[in-house]
């Protein structure tokens, strides 16, 4: 049985990434938990109900993701080692740049599994392998894509690719410095709590830079996963093989019971 439809793979991705930000932000802010301008992407996933639909639709996302990630690394492997018979360094990068794609991929089931009102350091820390793992990721895949040769795709695709992680980088910077650096709140500040920012919040506008930030890296990173598709569309999966091994054949089993049988009666009689 093969998959010819690869591509959907990519574009499951960001379906799911995307419509997990969606719908928290609509939710979040229609019942009130978030101010409309502007939350974190996580801040529609901490309250009721929001967070459920927020953490089932991420935790697909991030399955996605990983299959993503596992499928660049094969189409890598096929075309350069299987098709091309082309040796070198590159399939050690290859297989370094799958775990990283991995880990940002676990990092963002974390995000969507550990609120940061419940288990705080759980959350940053998906958050933190999510963005900077994936980061890691993009600029690995964009730097691969330049220098082994022939390309998978034409070069426009690889030029779009580098400036996606020049956005996504300047964002992660912005991100950091503008969001819990510079905005966050006194530990003295008593107001409308951690996720209800109002323009009265101290350090106000610096959480906007932070928060507007992390909405359009994670953006970014998506649509950078879902150009995988421009060269999936010339692949097709097969279903892996399943070996069974040690196993005895039916028949021979069935004489083994047999004789055993034989036996067991025969001490019996006697």
């Amino acid at each position: 049985m093969a998959l010819h439809r690869v591509w959907l793979i990519p574009l499951a991705t960001f379906l799911f990434s995307i419509s997990a930000f969606v719908v928290g932000y609509i939710i979040a802010v229609s019942l009130g938990h978030v101010n409309a301008i502007w939350p974190y992407i996580s801040d529609g996933g901490t309250e009721a109900p929001e967070s459920c639909i927020f953490g089932q639709l991420l935790n697909l996302a991030a399955l996605f993701l990983a299959i993503s990630i596992y499928l660049r690394h094969r189409q890598i492997v096929e075309y350069y080692w299987h098709h091309l018979q082309k040796d070198g360094q590159w399939r050690r990068a290859s297989l370094g740049l799958l775990w990283c794609g991995y880990l940002a991929a676990f990092g963002m089931s974390m995000v969507a599994n550990f609120q940061e009102t419940n288990v705080i350091l759980g959350h940053y820390t998906g958050a933190l392998m999510a963005f900077g793992f994936g980061l890691i990721y993009c600029w690995g895949q964009t730097v691969f894509s330049y220098v082994i040769s022939p390309r998978l795709s034409h070069p426009i695709v690889s030029h779009v690719r580098l400036a996606l992680c020049l956005a996504a980088t300047i964002f992660f910077f912005t991100m950091i410095i503008f969001g819990p650096i510079m905005g966050k709140l006194p530990a003295s500040y008593r107001g409308t709590g951690l996720n209800y920012w109002t323009p009265d919040t101290p350090h106000y506008i610096d959480h906007i830079i932070g928060t507007t930030s992390e909405w359009l890296m994670a953006i970014v990173f998506e649509v950078y996963i879902l150009s995988f598709a421009i060269e999936l569309r010339n692949a097709r999966c097969h279903a892996p093989k399943l070996q069974l091994t040690d196993m005895e054949d039916p028949l021979e089993q069935k004489a083994k019971i047999s004789a055993s049988a034989t036996r067991i009666t025969f001490l019996n009689e006697v």
